[in-house]
């Protein structure tokens, strides 16, 4: 009988991605013109918008794409450096930073906590498969909820406030509430504390790190992004084994229960030090060059209107 239900979550599994694969091919294109769900409308303007966007790229004596000619004038090294000056100014090391820790707390979520709810709280695997569950649709929807939240605060809020706030908040609340967490709370207190967590750190999509990486400029940011997302999926390979390192104890241990949860203790007190490390990033980030935290997208529409 288990053998036959194990079978069914890798046939759940692979579903998901065949129909994954199905849906990206029914709604995906290589340009956005191209979808069939676009309007006529929407295809000129979106074509309006590239013509322009070329045109300002172009010299206009020649035709050429501006300081394509110079390309050929500079050694590998200038090359590098004047690539390394383009991609990586001083936020993207913060984002990096931000994104590992922010991937290390949600893997650590998903993929860490159920060993601590079946060792420390005695939770059953079927509550700790419904409370994973539960937690991965709630992301998704307040994933949804944040991009109309986000509008809301730009109304009354400045770009540059409501984007630090969407970014510092998860940061803060997952500081607070697992150092809560090292207290070891009972299985219903780590669920409400795991529910919150679960809405605050949905804003990365909305209003956050991929957002603003966008806002900041939109030309280099699909690879700037490319740059920060790989550094930060590191931490999935690292959560399980730092929480090896740190909580795993023999069970010979004289005491054994309380020293396993003092160094599950020790996990979270990592955990939430991780997290203060990913927002005092940005927020040096910013006071490193103040002056380049500006919304280039939203500029540039406003000098293609002109």
């Amino acid at each position: 009988s288990s053998g036959i239900n194990a079978e069914y979550y890798f046939f759940f599994s692979g579903g998901c991605y065949v129909v994954g694969l199905v849906l990206a091919i029914l709604f995906v294109q290589e340009e956005v013109e191209n979808c069939w769900y676009m309007t006529e409308e929407e295809r000129k303007m979106v074509s309006r918008e590239r013509m322009l966007r070329n045109s300002k790229n172009r010299d206009p004596s020649s035709g050429q794409a501006i300081n394509d000619h110079k390309e050929g004038k500079l050694n590998s090294t200038a090359r590098i450096m004047k690539g390394l000056s383009l991609y990586c100014p001083y936020y993207i090391v913060a984002f990096s930073v931000y994104l590992f820790a922010y991937n290390t707390i949600i893997y650590g979520i998903l993929s860490v906590m159920p060993f601590y709810f079946n060792e420390i709280t005695g939770a059953s695997p079927l509550e700790i498969s419904y409370l994973n569950t539960f937690l991965v649709l709630l992301i998704a929807v307040m994933t949804i909820a944040f991009t109309y939240i986000v509008q809301l605060a730009d109304r009354h809020m400045t770009w540059l406030e409501s984007r630090m706030l969407f970014m510092l908040l998860p940061m803060f609340t997952f500081v607070v509430f697992f150092v809560a967490l090292a207290e070891h709370l009972s299985f219903i207190g780590c669920c409400v504390i795991l529910t919150v967590l679960a809405i605050t750190s949905s804003t990365m999509f909305s209003g956050s790190l991929f957002m603003v990486n966008y806002e900041l400029d939109p030309a280099r940011s699909p690879v700037r992004m490319a740059i920060f997302n790989s550094l930060g999926q590191v931490s999935g390979a690292l959560v399980p084994l730092l929480k090896a390192l740190i909580t795993f104890t023999d069970p010979d241990t004289p005491d054994y229960d309380t020293v396993l949860r003092q160094r599950w203790g020790y996990f979270f007190y990592t955990i939430a030090g991780l997290a203060a490390v990913g927002g005092l990033g940005v927020v040096l980030a910013y006071y490193a060059d103040p002056d380049y935290w500006v919304n280039r997208d939203k500029k540039d529409k406003i000098d293609d209107m002109a």
